[in-house]
């Protein structure tokens, strides 16, 4: 190759040939050349011997990025760097060069270039200069690094099995499919992989077949790569939806070689598409009919710039007129006003807020709107717009001022509720005001509800509040705690006893009946009373002490109030203690069962037992149901006990089972509370599951008055323990306010005749209640089970009224599972003569005095684990009595330690006796009372005291039982006892 349009090469006179100088040939040189390649879109340039660039087009400026006025020594630094100097050598010996290299631009990039240089001839073959191209391949280098990643993707798609791929030969119209690619269309995978075009094209869907030509047509001619959605018609004639992106191959001419695809099943998207079309058209078509207002300021130009037609139905005003800038602020409530700019000030600072405030409707309505404005920044964070949203939140805004009222007010007597009663009692607290707090609780209030209805029983509330209201004079706070109980707030006062005066002032107007509803109501009520700060510096201590002086109220009688006092008897101290560490018992592995046995009356066979509960409990001993169980009501643990029950009854019919004994269905206690909790039935499901017992050996016992507070969930409980095959009984039947009603309601299998029954057989009135309930109970196929038997007489006389079943003392008192195990082997039980008294044997080394009358004795606790405490006393009876100690029956469980010492006053002769001591031992005589004996921890001198007042005594009794000067009872010890602390 030579270009003739160089001058003819001179000799020099050493020898050498060279080129005429280029400047004397200027135009003729740079005409041609401009002519030639002035346009070319590639860097053209001829290079002198020396490797000098002498001419150039435009492009290698721009392929290079040189300085126009520096093109020459910038090409010669930047060509430094490469390989471009050792081909330029092999040029000049008239070798034509082309080759591929890198060079870095002035900025710092890199550029991919194909150079091609051509040694310049004379017509003697001498080479006078190079002429050179230098193509700037980078892209096409992109190209190539971009279809290797194609390449891994492809195998990568292979790989994962989910998308299908092909690769197309152009040249020899050849395709390749991937096995995915079969299973998409369906095609037998056995056939060859390998399939030409038009083969492949006809699974294509025909309607789908003119856009998909046309995209392949222009990718094979332009180089063009593609995605497409389409559909894929299978052998099967299944129809589904695929994705495909499509790749292209170039050759070194830029020309298409090959077209990779790959093709993915998108139907499942393409459904849930539909879907979102569809749901999105439904949104719209909400939005465009939402009463909200949408409003856009341009903060730059301070202009509206758009108003929505839902601020028409907030305002009541045509939208256009809100595109004055000061239309919006002037419909703001004055009280209102201030509050906007402080919060829209924000916005100006580049922040959003989300506020409610009250506007003037059109008609002079005042509406609450929720105003969310937010704020829009341009590119470089600058403010330039706020967009807002505008909701009518009127009716929001009443919703939730009578929540705030029902939350905080009672909707029975409009006084306030207990939320209320909380928060002024923790205001008055915080600035240290004395002030007086009551309970004032209706007596039996659920049973007039359960009898009259809750109709009357609301307006007899509001009746009851109205009668309060009026006694009293001045400021107080007055609120509806729950159900029959309030609580009233009196501040100080000049009379420190003003809050009892008002107690009785209550008790008192409520000797007159209140007419509700043409019934003549006569109500009781009791009241407890605490103060601040001197019963409780917080807000628990006085709620606490005001529902103990309550409690002590109730317990006192009809019509009573009691100030609270921080003396308490023995049974508080203990109950205290218990309501402390019952929530541990669980945990701690306190918690025991006992059972009784219930025996066949006409054979003595037992033919089932009740699961009785006791607590462990690390300090006072075995405690009994009837102690622990009202507190586990009280707090809500009741759930948790009554589930620990129902496992461990479940377990030992499991462990019974196992040893072939003779198992007999188990009764379990259930108060209805348990039914308000949704888990009880899976609780229930779960115990019979895991230890794989019949539902018919369990009995659920619940106790009739408890029906009068859940009688709809008890029923639906009830139902389906029924429909389950467990068994139902009322227990304490006869003591509740709606027996016949509950009978005919609920599905009853057994019927529990209250003890307080039993034990007043002998009364004509009583003995007739009895049979009447044997004989109904029969009458109903019901089974009928008298507790409490623990006499012969009263055993004879219910086996010959036919009772179907006995269960008390006079068969066995309560026992661990162990002895039962062992009556369970003997299957038969015979009744012992108990008497409800168990002689003990003599364990005093001192003479003791038997008492035929029981001396009546007020005891206290002094002593604690090592700690003096005090107390309020406790009537107990003192059955003998010696120098060493005595004996006493109570009805309080006490426990068996020396570390807890008592006190016992009582009067000998008109002498005042007070002796200490601690209980040796005890034993439960009767249900529901304990016999104690105390040794005393006395001084000798005490002792010979006490020793002169004995003997006297003794040698008094000897010539009278019954002495003037001592604190004797004559009344059956019992009875007296169930008085004195009022057991029923």
């Amino acid at each position: 190759m030579s270009f003739l349009f160089f001058p003819k090469s001179k000799r020099e006179e050493n020898g050498q040939s060279s080129i005429p100088s280029l400047k004397s040939h200027t135009f003729i040189n740079k005409s041609i050349f401009s002519t030639l390649f002035h346009p070319h879109p590639e860097a053209v340039f001829t290079l002198n011997l020396n490797g000098q660039l002498c001419l150039f087009n435009p492009s290698l400026i721009r392929t290079f990025q040189f300085n126009e006025s520096k093109v020459v020594s910038e090409f010669s630094n930047t060509m430094k760097q490469s390989t471009f100097n050792s081909h330029f050598k092999m040029a000049l010996k008239g070798q034509a060069q082309n080759f591929k290299d890198s060079v870095y631009l002035s900025n710092g990039s890199l550029i991919h270039l194909d150079f091609t240089l051509v040694p310049l001839l004379s017509e003697e073959m001498e080479t006078l200069a190079v002429y050179g191209i230098a193509l700037d391949v980078t892209k096409h280098k992109k190209h190539e690094e971009k279809m290797q990643e194609i390449v891994n993707k492809f195998e990568m798609a292979q790989k994962s099995g989910k998308i299908g791929s092909w690769d197309y030969d152009i040249e020899s119209d050849s395709i390749y499919w991937s096995k995915q690619l079969y299973e998409l269309t369906g095609r037998n995978s056995n056939a060859s992989y390998s399939l030409k075009l038009t083969e492949g094209l006809k699974y294509v869907h025909p309607e789908d077949q003119k856009r998909y030509r046309k995209l392949l047509n222009q990718s094979i001619q332009f180089g063009k790569s593609y995605d497409i959605e389409f559909r894929i018609l299978r052998e099967d004639n299944s129809v589904i939806y695929v994705s495909e992106n499509v790749e292209v191959v170039l050759d070194e001419f830029g020309r298409a070689v090959r077209l990779i695809g790959n093709t993915q099943d998108i139907t499942k998207r393409k459904l849930a598409e539909k879907k979102l079309r569809e749901t999105e058209s439904r949104i719209n078509h909400i939005y465009d009919n939402l009463p909200l207002g949408i409003r856009s300021v341009d903060v730059v130009n301070n202009k509206v710039i758009f108003v929505s037609p839902g601020i028409t139905e907030i305002t009541g005003l045509p939208a256009e007129g809100f595109y004055e800038r000061e239309a919006w602020d002037q419909l703001i409530h004055p009280d209102d006003h201030e509050y906007y700019q402080q919060q829209y000030s924000k916005i100006l600072e580049g922040k959003s807020f989300n506020i409610e405030y009250r506007i003037f409707h059109q008609n002079g309505d005042i509406i609450w709107v929720q105003d969310k404005t937010v704020s829009v920044f341009d590119h470089q964070g600058k403010l330039i717009r706020t967009d807002g949203i505008l909701t009518n939140i009127t009716e929001k805004k009443q919703y939730e001022e009578k929540i705030n009222r029902l939350a905080y007010y009672d909707a029975i007597t409009g006084l306030p509720n207990r939320s209320s009663f909380i928060e002024k009692i923790d205001s008055l607290i915080e600035v240290s005001k004395p002030f007086s707090i009551l309970y004032i609780q209706i007596d039996r209030f659920r049973n007039i509800n359960s009898s009259l209805g809750h109709i009357i029983g609301d307006q007899l509330l509001q009746h009851f509040s109205n009668r309060i209201d009026s006694l009293i004079n001045g400021t107080y706070y007055f609120a509806r705690i729950s159900g029959g109980k309030f609580g009233l707030i009196l501040p100080n006062t000049n009379e420190t006893n003003f809050a009892e005066i008002l107690a009785k002032s209550m008790i008192d107007s409520f000797q007159e009946s209140l007419i509700v509803d043409g019934y003549e109501l006569y109500l009781n009520v009791s009241i407890g009373i605490s103060n601040y700060p001197s019963n409780g510096g917080t807000r628990e201590e006085l709620l606490h002490n005001t529902n103990t002086a309550l409690k002590r109220a109730e317990a006192l009688g009809k019509n009573t109030y009691h100030i609270y006092s921080p003396t308490i008897s023995i049974n508080s101290f203990k109950h205290y203690e218990l309501e402390r560490d019952l929530r541990k018992s669980i945990e701690n592995n306190e918690l025991i069962l006992y059972f009784q046995p219930r025996v066949e009356t006409s054979t003595g066979r037992i033919v089932g037992a009740e699961a009785l509960i006791r607590w462990q409990h690390p300090v006072w001993g075995l405690v009994s149901p009837g102690e622990f169980i009202p507190i586990a009501e009280e707090s809500g643990f009741i759930n948790e006990i009554s589930n620990w029950v129902l496992e461990n009854v479940c377990k030992t019919i499991a462990k019974w089972k196992s040893e072939k004994l003779h198992v007999v269905p188990i009764s379990i206690n259930v108060t209805s509370q348990r039914f308000l909790k949704s888990d009880w039935l899976p609780v229930l499901l779960n115990s019979l599951n895991t230890y794989d017992i019949d539902p018919s050996l369990l009995e659920f016992e619940i106790t009739e008055t408890t029906l009068l507070h859940y009688e709809k969930e008890v029923e639906f409980a009830f139902q389906y323990l029924k429909e389950l095959g467990v068994k139902l009984a009322f227990d304490d039947f006869g003591t509740g306010y709606s027996s016949l009603t509950h009978l005919k309601d609920f599905s009853i299998d057994t019927i529990k005749i209250d003890k307080s029954f039993i034990q007043r057989i002998s009364e004509p009135n009583i003995e007739m209640i009895i049979k009447s309930l044997i004989f109904m109970g029969k009458g109903l196929e019901m089974t009928v089970v008298a507790e409490g038997v623990e006499t012969i007489e009263q055993f004879e006389f219910l086996r010959n009224q036919e009772c179907s079943e006995i269960q008390g003392y006079l068969f066995s008192e309560p026992v661990p599972v162990e002895k039962l195990e062992v009556m369970l082997k003997r299957v038969i039980l015979k009744p012992a003569h108990f008497s409800g008294h168990v002689a003990m044997e003599d364990r005093r080394e001192f003479y003791r005095v038997d008492l035929l009358f029981p001396l009546s004795s007020d005891m206290t606790l002094t002593s604690f684990q090592g700690k003096n405490v005090n107390l309020g006393k406790t009537e107990v009876v003192i059955e003998n009595i010696s120098a060493g100690g005595l004996r006493f029956l109570s009805t309080i469980q006490l426990p068996v330690r020396p570390d807890i010492i008592y006190q016992f006053e009582t009067t000998i002769l008109e002498k005042q006796i007070t002796m200490n001591g601690h209980v040796v031992w005890k034993q439960e005589v009767k249900d529901g009372f304990f016999q104690y004996g105390v040794q005393f921890i006395i001084t000798e001198k005490e002792r010979d005291e006490l020793i002169k007042i004995l003997n006297q005594l003794t040698l008094q009794l000897k010539k009278n039982a019954y002495i003037p000067g001592c604190s004797f009872i004559q009344d059956d010890k019992f009875c007296y006892l169930r008085k004195a602390n009022r057991i029923a």
